[in-house]
């Protein structure tokens, strides 16, 4: 097959949303599938097959046309290729081992690649030579974002939805650095940088509450963490939900856009790495329900119910609602002169000013697709614009009405692809059930249209020109595609309630074979004369996985492939086969067995080989041939079907086969994404392609064009490839004879394909059901079920009116469902047959029915009248015995899932009370009881104590043995040194500690031990103080001679020791108490049974006197009888208990013994009979029984009158009275005595339970102090236990620490090789760059060397030209303000005044070149200089240029390498300078170990008046206190009252001599004061000013007086006559004001009509000024400067006139207060 020739790939169609970017300054690139295409702005289109093995990522360069794709296989290379020609620049190797995750360039030659597993590297290539300048490690994290600043390609920045990290890239020559630097995400919602901004100070942990020393401990040494996990702590308990950056943009300030996925916008600042949220956006509900809101609300509901929180609200500048940006809003930016343009899931493409603060939006594009892709060419006029669905759009910069779309290709999985008949169209439909129509030469998109349903499969007939597709509703859509631009939907026949798994036609298509998951095939005319109706079916076992059809003579033959055990991996285990013959086209009935249209075996030869037949390959890669029976084998005499022969196949297992149209050619495809083609007669060599990725899918479905020249495929990547062949010199033949099969087949179907496409033309289009959607199946499978299982409501009235009529109800003829399938229908057409051909038999079986009916109606109502035993219950007359078996199982199953929940509930239950009693009850050697007092709410508990385990015991003893040694140890030591040293006197034996003797359980009497002797005052010669010990425990049981002292525990083997051994003394103290509270427990037992023994013989006593008075019948509670929890009386449960039938036997047999028994005590018992006949029922006669007997009356006495007596029966009367007498008086003194004994037992009572009480009292006081004990032993416990912590804390610090130092001395090392590599590096280029300015130099002094024959002035004019240099800008780098741009300022791109460093050095280099060229023209030669001379000149001087130019770029260089060696240095010095720190913390942290480990933390005990400290707060803090000795405060408060008593003299002896002196001091001031007054009235008198009043006042004061009378006279008098002429002018000026309101009214009417005229001269005037400015031009302005001197001089007159003005009015008002002055004054009087 190899020999035919290549199939090459022609054109191929997909876009799924990922980047497009343009790779020249009209052509746009992107990724389609395994391909690479390039859609120029006019719509050309260019494809470029992909040849690596696996697609991976793709780049492309922002202006060098050329694209990088990388490969997805063991050791992945990456291939660069140049736009057009497609020329492969260069490979990159040895990057990654498996994979890349991305690629990009630089503005320049280089290129940054992220490796996957297992690398994880960010690598820097030089794309133009292929090296692999450095490499670093990356997070593993999966990269959403990397990009190059385009100003400098030393910056890269790359995001992960966790961070964003800055690479800085430091070069010295040839040697590269790449350097991280990490940002901070901020959190996703404003309302938690509150939180952000918390205190977050280095923990610390207090020596003691004594003192303010503290120790500062790191999180990671409380964690207990070491090494990568300690640096990763503070990350782990990071919980603040941070933004998700998924996109960046650069700025040419150096600085970052980033936009996340929760619709935020951040900006990073590039000089301090620090980012800012610019944009939050706000709650769905605040979002306007805008048109972007409405789409994302519809098409990305999942996304947006991630915001949930509350979030600040941005100003979005004017009114427009529309503006609001949600979240998905920027996915995608990019940065425009203008702002930044962002776009996202909402559609909405804005551009955001970013120079403000606030975000606004300054203009809007709603593209009402979702944007996953931005990108800008070169010039940045028009934006490209990608969706996830599959379109193009081109958008105008600064045009809001520009959108153009460029392509729209509906993405999504193709589920199906065939070629129309005429070959000249190629159609696919998508998932959704879009239908498109594709160019089959160019591939160009024609039309679509959509089935409105998911499509499963598709076929295009060949017979005519339409399609048949398949939907997930079981529905065959027939599509007209006659008139390819208007494709339209023709018929649409649902055949199944499951998806159409498979469509087939033959090869004529005259039938049309369709399979789905069920196993029912059905065959449909093809034809559209026969309205593509069904013909039949026939059902196959299990899932069909293929349909292929082959005609023989005629004869169309399917074969189908199918899967019965449920997975389809297992690949087929059965085959059916039949035939199709041309009759069956011509009367279908005779071919099916009934009306449902179901196939006889017999007439389509039905053949089904299953697994006994058919050989079960394995999972193979290989391809089989095997031959078919022509007949059914035999049961029991089939043979396995085995291959014939076996040919290499695929990679991977499961591929799939096609046969060309002329069947000549055999294609396979499967899941590894290679199609392979074969010649039938030489399976063994194939040609082989690989359209789609195996990482995507691989291949889906392939398709023949009708003259097999062309191969069309399709993915799961969504993509379409249609591949030419490319026959070689012998292949050629083969051609024709594909050709020539595809001609004559096309004759022989073409006047049937005419009339066919004519009825096809003639039929209306399919109009869907008015329903409001379309369900699922399995959403209208189960309504039709449920339709069918529910009666409606004319049918239920029908049915019940027959009932109640008695009448015969006939059930109405069924009709179809809404959506029922064809079967369905065919099925209903078979009841209604069946229904008219049975209708007489039905109708006698409603009869019967009928009368069977009314029996038993009858039945019940004699059931009624029936009595009560003789009747049967209801149940009894269903006649449906099924349904009354069924509904009492249904009852029986729903009592025993019951019953067993119960049970099992009932274990679970039982199951937590065993462990609970377990836990609190069993594993209590002590248990938990209390002891309640009779008279009061006093309790009291004992200590429940577990039973101590057997190692505490082996290490308490352990510890005990080890103690005593070190005890033993010490006290030999110490008496030898004490021996050695001087003989031990009597009064220094007192000083040695002797032992101490174990304390024992203090009795009662210990109780009133004064507090002074508990904390020990004084010296206790047998071992230390309680007030130094911190504890009472050796008073109560705890005490020992093997603790060690508080001041003693330095070692942490001896805190735990002492641990053990207070918990024992806890323990004993405990066991001690118990003991106590055993006997009073006990007590109260045995006073509550010797109460209950005499409340026996009160209770009598009280019978005996008929007294009725209330026991005291003390008992105990559950506190003190805790063993009653356990048992549960039958007086407790309020539920009947259930028995079972076993149970419920044995209790009736127990019952009935009982009874018998019962009845055989009540028989003849002869010991009580004689009892009672012999002593009268008791055995000991009772003085009280006595007493209660009443003496017998007399006979006579109630037979006889008294009167009728005789003496004797006088005589026997008055015995008789005097008896009772006597009776009665015996009575009242027993009862007397009985109410003493009485009275005499409830006293011993009450005083036995008030001695209890006191009694439990004392133990209740006794409990307290216990407990005081037992907390202070705790707390010494928790104290050692947290001065232990601290010490593990400490460790694991310094092991921190340590492992920083090893690892900075590492990097140390690292730094100084690579500091000794750059210095030598340095030194080699410095020598170099010297030796290049060393020739430089020389140039100039061989200068007149060669031009040495010419003359001195020629030479002199040489010379100074040739020092002459042209103006070349100075090389900038990126952080140097750029000079203005000599370019076109009205680009829009942003970088246009800030080039990349590569963009400046070819400018750069351009401008040298040009401004060298312009001095060597031949104008600048000077006169007399020959040209060949001048030519030498020029030449001389370029070389002298070139290599000054050259000196500076070297100048550069050297600069950078300085500058990396600078840095070396600096990071050298800083890890020396950081070791040293480490260092000095190591010894600080030694310092603390030891600190910890003297400063000791010591518990004391001391009385309350004794703690002179603030105890305002609970827990007082002595941080600030001291602890002194008790006779220091004696002595001092001696002092101060000796010192106090002395000062309160000598206060008194001042306070006497003071008084004087502030008498004293009064008086003076008094004296002062007054002579204060009497200068101040003197100084009134001599200023006041004497008028002539006051003159006529001091000389005459009677005439002054009479002269004032007459004056007041003449003032009433003036005031009278101003009332009466101002009452008249009030007059005289209200009138004056009715005329001028009469005026004011005219006036306003004059107004009103000067106002009318005013606007018509404003319109005449505004003409005239239009007419004048039109004519302003033509005529002269000589007197505009004239008018304008006038109006200048004005202004200055009228300045002048002001200024004249203020002089005059300063001057008045300097004559006023020279006037004042003259007035007479009295002369001061001197002192």
């Amino acid at each position: 097959m190899d020999a035919i020739g290549q199939l090459e790939l022609t054109w191929a169609q997909g876009y799924n949303g990922s980047p497009a970017r343009y790779i020249d300054k009209d052509v746009i690139c992107y990724q389609c599938g395994s391909n690479v295409k390039f859609v120029a702005e006019d719509g050309a289109e260019t494809v470029f097959n992909f040849k690596g093995n696996g697609v991976g990522p793709f780049a492309v360069h922002p202006n060098a046309k050329c694209f990088a794709v990388a490969e997805q296989c063991l050791n992945p290379k990456i291939c660069i290729y140049v736009y057009p020609t497609f020329r492969e620049l260069v490979m990159l190797q040895d990057g990654t081992q498996l994979e890349y995750h991305k690629m990009s360039f630089s503005q320049s030659e280089y290129l940054a690649t992220v490796s996957g597993v297992p690398d994880f590297e960010l690598i820097l290539w030089n794309y133009t030579n292929g090296t692999k300048l450095t490499s670093t490690k990356v997070s593993t994290e999966p990269i959403t974002s990397m990009n190059f600043n385009p100003g400098s390609w030393r910056q890269i920045c790359i995001t992960t939805e966790r961070t964003i990290t800055l690479w800085q890239t430091e070069q010295s020559n040839d040697k590269y650095l790449l350097q991280p630097q990490k940002v901070k995400l901020p959190p996703s919602e404003p309302s938690i940088y509150g939180d952000e901004d918390k205190d977050r100070d280095q923990p610390t942990r207090a020596s003691t509450r004594m003192t303010s020393y503290t120790i500062d401990v790191p999180r990671p040494a409380i964690a207990g963490l070491v090494g990568e996990k300690a640096e990763q702590l503070e990350e782990i308990q990071d919980l603040t939900p941070r933004v998700i950056p998924l996109c960046q943009a650069w700025t040419p300030g150096g600085d970052l856009f980033i936009g996340c996925r929760g619709g935020q916008l951040i900006r990073v600042d590039g000089e301090v790495i620090k980012a800012r949220v610019l944009y939050y956006p706000p709650l769905r509900a605040e979002t306007p329900m805008s048109r972007a809101t409405s789409a994302t609300n519809s098409r990305f509901q999942s996304q947006t119910d991630l915001i949930n929180m509350s979030r600040k609200q941005t100003k979005l500048g004017a009114d427009d609602t529309s503006n609001s940006m949600i979240e998905g809003s920027f996915d995608c930016i990019v940065l425009h002169k203008r702002g930044l343009y962002v776009g996202g899931q909402d559609g909405m493409l804005r551009l955001i000013d970013t120079k403000s603060e606030d975000c606004r939006v300054i203009e809007q594009c709603n593209i009402n697709q979702p944007i996953t892709s931005l990108s800008f060419p070169p010039s940045y006029r028009r934006l490209a614009i990608g969706s996830c669905e599959g379109s193009l759009h081109l958008y105008e910069a600064g045009i809001p009405n520009s959108l153009k779309l460029l392509k729209d290709l509906h993405w999504g999985t193709v589920m199906g692809i065939g070629c129309l008949t005429g070959n000249e169209h190629v159609v696919s439909v998508k998932e959704d059930g879009e239908l498109q129509v594709w160019t089959m030469d160019k591939g160009k998109f024609v039309s679509s249209v959509s089935v409105g349903v998911p499509a499963t499969c598709m076929a295009c007939s060949p017979l005519t020109h339409v399609a048949a597709v398949g939907t997930v509703s079981g529905h065959v859509m027939i599509v007209d595609l006659t008139n390819v631009q208007k494709p339209r939907i023709i018929k649409s026949t649902r055949m199944y309630h499951v998806p159409v798994s498979n469509l087939t036609y033959d090869v004529d298509g005259n039938f049309l074979i369709t399979g789905a998951e069920n196993g029912q095939v059905f065959v449909i005319d093809g034809r559209a004369s026969k309205d593509f109706s069904p013909i039949g079916y026939t059902v196959v076992e299990g899932e069909i996985l293929t349909i292929t059809t082959f005609t023989v003579n005629g004869v169309v033959k399917v074969s189908i492939t199918t899967n019965s055990s449920g997975n389809r991996r297992n690949g087929a285990d059965a085959l059916l086969y039949f035939e199709l013959p041309e009759d069956i086209l011509k009367d279908p009935r005779k071919s099916v067995t009934s009306l449902k249209c179901d196939f006889k075996d017999a007439s389509i030869k039905k053949m089904v080989l299953k697994k006994h037949a058919v050989c079960c390959v394995p999972k193979t890669k290989k391809l089989h041939q095997i031959s078919l029976p022509d007949e059914v084998p035999k049961k029991g005499h089939a043979e396995p079907l085995l291959p014939e022969t076996e040919f290499p196949g695929h990679q991977l297992p499961g591929a799939k086969l096609l046969l060309s149209p002329h069947g000549k050619w055999l294609a396979s495809y499967g899941i590894d994404g290679y199609v392979q083609v074969r010649a039938i007669g030489s399976l063994d060599r194939f040609i082989s392609i690989r359209p789609h990725d195996y990482h995507s899918g691989g291949v889906r479905n392939i398709a023949f064009s009708d003259d097999s020249q062309s191969v069309f495929t399709t993915g799961q990547d969504g993509v379409i490839c249609c591949y030419s062949w490319n026959y070689s010199s012998s292949g050629i033949g083969k051609a024709k004879s594909a050709m020539e099969s595809a001609r004559a087949r096309k004759t022989k179907l073409m006047q049937g394909q005419k009339d066919e496409d004519e009825v096809v033309r003639k039929m209306s289009d399919w109009v869907p059901p008015l329903r409001s959607s379309r369900p699922a199946s399995a959403e209208m499978d189960q309504s039709e079920k449920v339709d069918s299982k529910i009666m409606t409501k004319t049918e239920r009235a029908a049915l019940e009116q027959a009932l109640a009529s008695d009448e015969i109800y006939r059930t109405p003829t069924p009709t179809a469902a809404t959506n029922a399938t064809w079967q369905d229908m065919q099925k209903l057409e078979w009841v209604k047959a069946e229904d008219a051909q049975y209708h007489d038999v039905k109708k006698d079986l409603r009869i019967q029915i009928r009368d069977m009916r009314r029996t038993i109606q009858e039945m019940l109502k004699q059931n009624e009248t029936l009595p009560a035993i003789e009747k049967l219950g209801r149940h009894e007359f269903d006649l449906d015995i099924e349904e009354q078996n069924r509904l009492q199982t249904e009852a029986d199953s729903e009592v025993q899932r019951v019953r067993e929940e119960i049970e099992f509930d009932n274990l679970a239950k039982i199951y937590l009370r065993e462990m609970i009693k377990k836990e609190c009850w069993d594993d209590m050697k002590v248990k938990g009881r209390a002891v309640q007092a009779f008279y009061s709410n006093l309790e009291v508990s004992n200590f429940p104590m577990r039973e101590r385990s057997k190692e505490f015991d082996k290490l308490l003893n352990t510890v005990t043995i080890r103690r005593k040694i070190e005890l033993a140890e010490l006290a030999a030591r110490k008496s030898e040194i004490e021996v050695a040293n001087r003989p031990t006197t009597t009064a220094e034996k007192k000083n040695v500690p002797a032992p101490v003797t174990k304390a024992t359980t203090k009795d009662s009497s210990d109780e009133n031990i004064h507090q002074d002797d508990d904390l020990g005052e004084g010296e206790d010669e047998d071992g230390e103080k309680p007030s130094t010990t911190g504890s009472l425990g050796a008073q109560y049981g705890g005490g020992s001679d093997l603790f060690y002292s508080q001041f003693d525990l330095h070692t942490r083997e001896q805190k735990i020791n002492q641990i053990i051994l207070l918990e024992d003394a806890i323990h004993r103290i405990k066991v001690a108490f118990n003991k106590e509270f055993d006997d009073i427990h006990s007590k109260k037992v045995s006073e509550i049974g010797k109460i209950k023994e005499k409340n026996k013989r009160i209770k009598k006593i009280m019978d005996d006197i008929d007294l009725d008075e209330e026991i005291i019948l003390p008992l105990l509670s559950i506190y003190e009888e805790p063993e009653q929890l356990l048992i549960v009386k039958d007086e407790e449960v309020k539920v009947e208990k259930y028995l079972t039938p076993e149970q419920k036997k044995k209790k009736e047999e127990e019952d009935k013994l009982e009874e018998e028994r019962r009845l055989k005590e009540k028989g003849d018992n002869a010991r009580e009979r004689g009892l009672g006949m012999m002593m009268g029922g008791v055995l000991e006669i009772k003085k009280e029984d006595e007493l209660k007997k009443d003496i017998p009356k007399p006979l006579f006495m109630q037979t006889k009158e008294q009167k009728d007596w005789t003496e004797d029966e006088k005589r026997l009367a008055a015995e008789f009275e005097q008896k009772v007498k006597d009776l009665n008086e015996e009575r009242e003194k027993y009862r007397k005595q009985l109410e003493t004994e009485l009275r005499k037992l409830q006293s011993i009572i009450q005083d036995s339970m008030s001695g209890f009480d006191d009694m439990l009292n004392q133990v209740f006081m006794k409990k307290i102090k216990v407990m005081m004990v037992v907390y202070q032993e705790e707390l010494k416990i928790l104290r050692l236990r947290a001065s232990l912590l601290v010490e593990e804390e400490l460790e694991t610090q310094e092991q921190e620490l340590n492992r920083l130092v090893e690892h900075k001395k590492t990097l140390k090392a690292l730094t100084a090789q690579a500091m000794i590599e750059s210095k030598k590096h340095l030194d080699t280029y410095k020598n170099d760059y010297e030796n290049l300015q060393y020739e430089d130099k020389a140039m100039d002094k061989t200068f007149k060397r060669e031009f040495n024959d010419v003359t001195a002035l020629q030479q002199d004019q040489l010379y100074r030209l040739f020092r002459r240099r042209p103006k070349i800008p100075r090389l900038k780098g990126f952080d140097t303000p750029a000079a203005p741009s000599t370019g076109d300022h009205g680009l829009p791109n942003p970088f246009a005044d800030r080039p990349s460093t590569a963009r400046q050095h070819a400018q750069a280099k351009n401008n040298v070149e040009s401004a060298i060229n312009d001095l060597d023209r031949d104008v600048n030669n000077p006169e007399g200089v020959e040209l060949s001379v001048w030519e030498r000149l020029c030449k001389f001087r370029r070389i002298k240029i070139e290599n000054e130019f050259l000196i500076k770029q070297k100048a550069l260089v050297f600069a950078e390498m300085e500058a990396f060696y600078r840095k070396r240095q600096d990071e050298d010095e800083q890890l020396k300078n950081e070791i040293e720190d480490l260092q000095m913390k190591i010894s600080k942290l030694k310092n603390d170990e030891a600190r910890v480990n003297l400063n000791l933390e010591v518990q004391l005990l001391l009385k309350q008046g004794q703690v002179e400290t603030d105890t305002s707060t609970f827990i007082a803090d002595y941080k600030n206190s001291a602890l002194i000795h008790r006779s220091v405060v004696e002595e001092l408060n001696t002092n101060i009252k000796k010192l106090g008593e002395d000062k309160i003299a000598s206060m008194v002896e001042s306070k006497d001599f003071r008084k004087g002196i502030i008498q004293l001091e009064w008086e003076h001031k008094k004296m002062l004061m007054e002579m204060e007054d009497f200068q101040n009235k003197m100084k009134d008198i001599q200023f006041m000013k004497v008028t002539r009043e006051i003159q006529l006042f001091l000389n005459n004061v009677q005439e002054y007086e009479a002269k004032k009378a007459d004056e007041i006279n003449k003032l009433e008098q003036t005031i009278l006559t101003q009332l009466k002429h101002h009452e008249k002018k009030l007059a005289h000026q209200k009138k004056i004001l009715r005329e001028h309101n009469r005026t004011i009214k005219a006036k306003d009417a004059d107004n009103s009509n000067i106002d009318s005229d005013l606007m018509e001269r404003n319109v005449t005037v505004n003409e005239r000024k239009l007419i004048d400015e039109v004519n302003a031009d033509r005529r002269s302005d000589a007197g505009k400067d004239k008018r304008y001197m006038e109006i200048v001089q004005r202004r200055k007159l009228v300045d002048l006139a002001k200024a004249q003005a203020q002089e005059v009015a300063v001057l008045r008002a300097e004559v006023e207060r020279l006037r004042m002055r003259t007035f007479p004054a009295l002369v001061q009087v001197e002192h």
